[in-house]
């Protein structure tokens, strides 16, 4: 090799050290912080660790005295028969008084070994939890610009697989690396008092152990985390195809959902056996290493002439520095792994919410319901072809709506309609102008004051795979169960839901598809009416229902928005007529503002609607 390749071969050997002690390190370090809380725990399993070690290597001092004492420290039949011959009842009793600590050691072994699996096992199924609790609490944080830019499946394998993962290896790692080293320094130390030259010999050996684990490790991380990645693409696969079931099937693309995961499940099986080939052939190439290690130390025993208390200590000592050894091997693969699903947990963990409260932000106790835009301008990230504000979904919005006012939001699809009250949620931030409610600016609220003191119904009513009472009082969790059945009356669903098989336990089925779809929306009317918010907002709020239950739900509607601010977006303009004001929108502006009958007189745009609707 020539100077200039030393060169660079070094350079890589000692950059792959700092990343080691640098990123890689810092990423351990920030999993360790998961088991923290759980430290006395830990402490106690690692301690069990330690005994544990400490009676492998008491065993074999055990084994070579008693051995020595009983043979005469020869292997010859008629010494063996002096050491305690049949009938000699004295001799047999010594004996036995000898060898009873050989029990009570090994029934201590295993319960030291049963502390240290247990205890680390419940550190790290506490520390999974908590993990798994933090990832989803960061993820119900996040703001819905990183809903949509990222793949739900993909997140659910973040939560479940990659945290597990993660910190199951962990926990592993830090048994292994105190119970196992201390483990084999302990057997070494007694083998080298027993015999200094026979270790010596066996280190030799040593180092041959370390080169499957050179050669292989960075195989198994490459091909880890590619299984990682394909479980991420499998999970999107599982949870499109059970959301999207009734397209799927309306389609016919059953087998074309399961070509999909045919070949997810082939590339997972292609790198989860790279994974395995490379993990494998680690212990057979130790165990080929060791075998002629046994071979070559039965020779020096037999030239050395050692007692057989020695040859039987030693020998067992080899065998019992095996499994530490073997461990110990291993613990760059799992760390390789736990690098792996731990990054990613961590990059997950460092994601910021795009929408979040900023410092010295106030809660909203409760509001009058004045609102208010000034020049609002706002884009969802697109911008029109040559980079024209006709990207913006809302351009120059301008509007103020009075305490206990019915506002109705009227025009086309993609008029801005939708994105007007998303904005009013704060799930999205506008680029320029400010939204006010009773004069402050959203941004200077918390948001979870800000989102307490708005009720909303969208035209996709989403019901959880729950009771009906229970998908009802998500609207208000301290309801009474009369406050319930009353929300319910005024959404006029009291009387389908008696009907039911078991009235308001009755469950409704994965996002309420065992009910009807007026009845799913009066639902999700009853939950908005229980959360009696001063602002309410209605985004088709009846577009699923006949017409006899849109005057019902007409009717509690009226009720509902006495004293309230209510903003209702409907397409069927007969729903919206005796609105305070009506607010047309096109393009992503409001072109006029008014009521029923001084639009139809001012507006070409609302008359235009209006004709289309009721010229038949």
């Amino acid at each position: 090799m020539s100077a200039h390749a030393q060169q660079q071969h070094g350079e890589k050997h000692r950059s792959g050290i700092f990343r080691f002690l640098g990123s890689d390190w810092e990423t351990y370090a920030k999993l360790a912080s998961f088991l923290k809380p759980y430290r006395f725990r830990l402490a106690l399993g690692l301690l069990a660790g330690i005994g544990y070690a400490a009676c492998n290597s008491g065993i074999i001092l055990l084994v070579r005295t008693i051995t020595d004492t009983a043979f005469h420290g020869k292997f010859s039949q008629s010494d063996l028969l002096k050491g305690a011959g049949m009938g000699e009842g004295g001799g047999v009793t010594e004996f036995l008084w000898m060898i009873l600590p050989i029990p009570i050691v090994m029934i201590l072994r295993g319960l030291l070994a049963y502390a240290n699996v247990y205890n680390l096992t419940w550190v790290s199924l506490r520390a999974l939890r908590d993990m798994r609790r933090r990832v989803f609490g960061h993820l119900m944080r996040q703001s819905l610009d990183f809903f949509g830019r990222s793949q739900s499946g993909r997140l659910l394998s973040r939560v479940l697989n990659d945290t597990q993962m993660a910190q199951e290896s962990l926990v592993s790692i830090v048994g292994e690396l105190v119970k196992q080293p201390l483990t084999a320094i302990g057997v070494i130390a007694v083998l080298l008092r027993i015999d200094w030259k026979f270790c010596l010999f066996a280190f030799v050996l040593f180092p041959l152990f370390l080169l499957p684990v050179i050669i292989y490790g960075r195989r198994v991380r490459k091909a880890a985390h590619a299984v990682q990645n394909e479980a991420g693409v499998m999970a999107v696969i599982l949870q499109e195809s059970f959301a999207g079931i009734r397209v799927i099937k309306s389609f016919a693309r059953e087998a074309f959902q399961l070509r999909l995961f045919d070949k997810s499940s082939d590339e997972q099986f292609r790198s989860g056996m790279k994974v395995k080939k490379s993990t494998a052939i680690v212990q057979p190439m130790m165990e080929s290493v060791s075998a002629c290690g046994v071979a070559l130390a039965l020779v020096y025993v037999h030239y050395s002439h050692l007692s057989i208390g020695s040859f039987i200590a030693l020998l067992m000592g080899m065998f019992l520095l095996y499994d530490p050894i073997k461990n110990l091997s291993r613990i760059h693969v799992v760390l390789q792994n736990c690098l792996g699903a731990a990054t990613s947990t961590l990059e997950l963990l460092d994601t910021k919410p795009s929408i979040h409260d900023l410092p010295g932000a106030m809660p909203l106790e409760t509001t009058r319901g004045h609102l208010a835009f000034e020049g609002v301008n706002f884009s969802y990230g697109t911008t029109g072809p040559h980079g024209e504000e006709g990207g913006n979904a809302v351009t120059g919005i301008s509007l103020v709506i009075e305490p206990g006012m019915k506002v109705a939001l009227v025009g086309s699809s993609g008029a801005g309609k939708s994105t007007l009250l998303a904005l009013l949620l704060r799930f999205y931030d506008p680029q320029q102008g400010r939204i006010l409610i009773d004069g402050r600016d959203l941004r200077d609220l918390t948001l979870l004051s800000l989102r307490e003191q708005i009720g909303i119904v969208t035209q996709e009513s989403f019901l959880f795979h729950d009771s009906i009472y229970e998908n009802i009082r998500f609207g208000r969790l301290d309801a009474t169960k009369a406050e319930i059945e009353e929300a319910a009356r005024l959404a006029h669903a009291h009387d389908f839901i008696m009907a039911q098989p078991h009235g308001y336990e009755t469950v409704v089925g994965d996002k309420g598809c065992l009910l009807s779809g007026g009845q799913q929306q009066r639902l999700a009317i009853a939950r908005a009416l229980l959360k009696a918010a001063p602002v309410l907002l209605l985004d088709e709020a009846t577009s699923a229902l006949d017409s006899e239950s849109e005057k019902m739900i007409q009717d509690a509607l009226e009720k509902l928005s006495r004293g309230r601010t209510v903003i209702a977006i409907a397409h069927r303009l007969s729903t919206v007529l005796g609105s305070d004001m009506i607010v047309v929108m096109d393009h992503g502006r409001i072109v006029a503002t008014g009521t029923h009958a001084e639009l139809l007189n001012s507006s070409e745009v609302y008359t235009n609607l209006y004709r289309l609707q009721f010229s038949h």
